[in-house]
């Protein structure tokens, strides 16, 4: 059977079918009092990390060094931000026997002596080459650890990677590279 639309047709094809419908005829219209409509405006998400030394940078390491340097952390855009840190090296025997320590500089202070209060990772392994979290967990949603940053704020965080003095003959002539990922999400309409 071949039905031919129309306006009436269409009506009568909906009652004759049996079906439940509401048939709107002329044009739809909404009305809103109060204000005019003035549009949306974006915000924007952007967070960067900055290291003032690189991490053994040139040099070999030898078994008892460490080495500290601050990472600035900052929340460029204009939405408060949840945060998480990542380490993924280049290699996994090397990385999992370098020690890594992660803790929030206070406010006044130097990354010298990780205050037990701000400890957020370590001393644990420098990372691996499938990646760790570090600091929080990059799944979206708040998760346990995450760091939060308010639009235009940051903060210091210190990283101590140390080579502890039982780093054996197996490590000779081994490298590894980390790699930070400091990845964010936006705070609102975001639990």
């Amino acid at each position: 059977m071949t039905i031919k639309v129309s306006r009436l047709g269409l009506a009568a094809a909906v009652i004759a079918a049996g079906a439940l419908s509401i048939l709107f005829t002329g044009p739809a219209m909404a009305q809103f009092a109060g204000e005019p409509f003035t549009g949306f405006t974006e915000g924007t998400l952007s967070i960067k990390g900055a290291i003032d030394e690189p991490l053994f940078a040139g040099r070999p390491i030898t078994p008892g060094d460490e080495q500290t340097t601050p990472v600035q952390v900052t929340n460029d855009g204009s939405l408060g931000v949840r945060y998480a840190v990542t380490s993924t090296t280049t290699e996994d025997a090397l990385a999992a026997a370098l020690g890594l320590t992660v803790w929030r500089l206070p406010v006044a202070g130097t990354c010298e002596l990780p205050p037990a209060s701000t400890l957020l990772y370590g001393p644990a392994p420098l990372g691996s080459t499938t990646g760790i979290d570090i600091v929080g967990d990059p799944a979206p949603g708040a998760q346990a650890g995450d760091r939060t940053l308010a639009a235009g704020a940051a903060e210091t965080l210190c990283f101590r990677v140390t080579a502890p003095l039982a780093l054996g003959n197996e490590s000779q002539g081994r490298g590894t590279q980390p790699v930070f990922g400091f990845e964010a999400e936006q705070l609102d309409q975001n639990p």
